[in-house]
Formats: C-alpha cells, structure tokens, sequence
C-alpha cells in the first residue's frame, strides 16, 4: 500500500519505525515503514488481509485511490544500532517491512557489516517481493538469505528450508555471541523466538 504524503510535505524517520492507521472510531492499527528514509514523498506498507481484520479488510475491498488516510508517527525504536557485529535478521511474514526498511537504509549508507535475513512464511507464493530480495543478494556481497516455509503444500517440491524460522537460524547459528539479532514478525514468532535466543 503506497500512502502519498500531502504536497510537499516530508516525513523524517529511522528505518525500522511505523506508523499507526487511525481508523473512523479513533481506533489504531500499527503498520512499519517499508521503504528506506531516502525515498520521500510517499510511504510504502505491507498489508497483510487478515479475516475479519477491521483495517485490512477495508484496504483489499473497500479503499480506491485518492482516499484519505490518518495516521500518527513514526513511532518506535526497532532501528539499527550502530556498530561493526555481523547482523542476524528474522522475519515472520509482513515482519519482512521493517527488515526492508532497514536493510535498503543500510545499503544507501554504505553499511559493509554482514547481514544474513532468515524470512519465514507459510508457503512458498507468501515471498512477495523475492526479486527484490534476490537482487540485493546479488549486488550486495554483505547479504545473504535464507528463506523458510512453516506450512509447504504437501505436493509442494520445494528444496529448501522448512519449519520454525527461528530455529532455522538457530541450527545455522547456535552461539549467537558477537551478532545482533533484530526479530520482528506476529507475537507468537516473537514470543517462541526470543527465549530460545537468550537461551
């Protein structure tokens, strides 16, 4: 969903920060930026439809171009820090967003610290955007990805990895000591996936 600032107006953010969606009844929906701060003049978000969701059941049925949206931010502090350790990316789903955000951010600013993204999603059509991601592997030699299916069709023949995408970059990385890991993707992934880290 690509959201068109009002004529030139600006949005100063740090990659990795959202934005809340106010709805109708004063309501807010969290949504991170996608795009990286260099890119002005409009905000790009991943929406995924979620049955029954309020918000995203308005954007896939009801929204047209030229709509108004209110919104409220940036907001949050899921950004990266600076350093030189070699960086550990997990992304659940449209967690992938702030990811982007932050990884387009760093090759902008010429960040030469390895990052390794580890993208888990149900299926193998749930990877929008892989040409993008295949793109920056390919012109990044700092980059490298890993993607992950927790629920493969059963005639599916993909060869790569499958289960829990947490504990895929867990089995690559079992000591975690000199990295930053930065995880973001629904409660659930965060809440199995952290403890493990620390552990």
């Amino acid at each position: 969903l690509i959201v068109a600032l009002p004529d030139g107006q600006d949005l100063p953010f740090r990659a990795g920060q959202y934005i809340n969606i106010v709805l109708d009844d004063g309501q807010r929906r969290a949504f991170s930026f996608a795009n990286p701060p260099q890119v002005r003049g409009h905000i790009e978000l991943h929406v995924r439809r979620v049955p029954g969701g309020r918000f995203t059941g308005q954007v896939f049925t009801q929204m047209k171009v030229g709509d108004t949206l209110r919104f409220e931010g940036p907001l949050g502090d899921f950004t990266l820090r600076e350093g030189e350790a070699p960086i550990l990316f997990v992304a659940g789903a449209t967690g992938f967003a702030p990811i982007k955000s932050i990884v387009e951010d760093a090759f902008a600013r010429g960040v030469r610290r390895p990052m390794q993204l580890y993208w888990g999603v149900r299926r193998k059509e749930d990877l929008y955007l892989l040409d993008v991601i295949e793109r920056w592997q390919r012109e990044h030699t700092n980059f490298r990805f890993e993607p992950v299916l927790s629920e493969p069709a059963p005639d599916d023949p993909w060869p790569g990895r499958r289960g829990l995408v947490h504990e895929a970059m867990l089995a690559d990385h079992p000591d975690l000591a000199g990295y930053e890991v930065y995880a973001c993707g629904s409660v659930r992934m965060v809440e199995a996936a952290v403890p493990d880290f620390l552990a």
